[in-house]
């Protein structure tokens, strides 16, 4: 996959996901998830009512109420996190009670397990929250299962019902829906950070290789081109421009609209030279274009049409219309030539060309 395509690709699911972020999405995603636990513990009371064991049938009822009101409050907290966090300790208390009811055999101490990837995925505020409930979670979990491996010691006995078995299924059920839920968390966040990365890995080379006005190539980047094209067996044109009297533009016009100027020259250069070629602005007002496999005719030609292009040019300030010129300096460069040297002809060529009259191509 090419770079281009990889940071497209990138810069669309980063985009996607940030829209995923949205402050409604993000309400409504809270909403379901509370929604989703009260319609369980519902169904947990209706099965606890049904096998008889009532002290969970009470404490399922505070635990409805209990989201009963995050539902509410989810509209009127700011902090919905606070929430999350409550909600973790009633899915703690939750499972050990359960266990200490009915026993290891239904499988409720795995909640205490399953909500520790989920502590440290949230986007938690505070960096010990998660360790906190690692801390209360794990020790727990040791604990009631060294001290109901043994099923007599639970309050109700259901190892002769049919309930323990659809507690344990109800419970597996969910659980690997919350697994299921972390890992799709997990896979979208770490494609997340690593799209971001990228994105700003590239944008920074990008930082690094072009002038911040004109979008081209800066002196430093042309120099790899220049590099690779003198290297090469073939000939190859070497131009650098000039704006005639570019000073009386920034100070008629203002700053401003001389980098106007600048952006709009600088696109009209990359849209005139060859598509194998490369250009950079070279200095303030100065413009080096490098054309691989040419000669200077063709150099010439294009020199030509680049000034053309740019006298044709209107600019438009506070009602006032105004153009501007260019003179070029172009110089053919063989294997046998440095790029220093030819890069120095060049720029002769432009200052020969501007004391001659301005506004026309240099060549010999």
């Amino acid at each position: 996959m090419s770079s281009t395509t990889q940071y497209n690709n990138d810069l669309e699911f980063i985009k996607k996901i940030d829209r995923m972020l949205d402050r409604r999405l993000d309400h409504a995603a809270y909403v379901f998830a509370f929604a989703a636990c009260l319609l369980a513990h519902i169904l947990y009371i209706v099965l606890f009512t049904a096998s008889g064991v009532r002290l969970m049938v009470f404490f399922n009822a505070f635990s409805i109420l209990f989201y009963v009101s995050t539902l509410f409050l989810v509209n009127v907290i700011k902090e919905k996190m606070n929430l999350v966090y409550a909600t973790i300790g009633e899915i703690i208390l939750h499972a050990a009670f359960a266990t200490i009811c009915v026993g290891l055999a239904s499988n409720f101490t795995m909640f205490l397990l399953m909500i520790i990837p989920l502590a440290f995925l949230m986007p938690n505020k505070s960096r010990y929250a998660p360790f906190v409930i690692l801390f209360i979670s794990v020790p727990l979990y040791g604990i009631l299962n060294y001290h109901y491996s043994d099923s007599a010691k639970a309050l109700y006995d259901l190892s002769s019902s049919p309930y323990e078995i659809i507690f344990y299924v109800i419970n597996f059920i969910v659980g690997s829906a919350v697994l299921i839920y972390i890992a799709i968390i997990f896979s979208l966040m770490r494609h997340y950070l690593e799209s971001r990365l990228r994105l700003q890995t590239e944008q920074l080379k990008v930082m690094a290789s072009t002038d911040p006005l004109t979008k081209l190539n800066n002196r430093r980047e042309i120099q790899k081109r220049l590099e690779e094209v003198s290297g090469s067996s073939s000939d190859y044109i070497i131009g650098i421009g000039d704006i005639d009297d570019f000073k009386r533009v920034n100070d008629t016009y203002g700053h401003d609209m001389g980098d106007t100027v600048l952006a709009r020259v600088a696109k009209i250069i990359s849209d005139t030279i060859p598509a194998d070629a490369g250009v950079a602005r070279w200095g303030g007002e100065e413009f080096l274009f490098v054309i691989p496999d040419s000669d200077i005719d063709a150099g010439r030609k294009c020199a030509d049409s680049i000034i053309k292009a740019i006298r044709e040019k209107t600019f438009t300030h506070e009602g006032k219309e105004f153009s501007i010129t260019m003179t070029i300096g172009i110089c053919l460069g063989t294997s046998k030539d440095t790029i220093d040297t030819v890069i120095s002809t060049a720029d002769a060529r432009l200052y020969k060309g501007k004391q001659n009259g301005k506004n026309h191509t240099e060549f010999e």
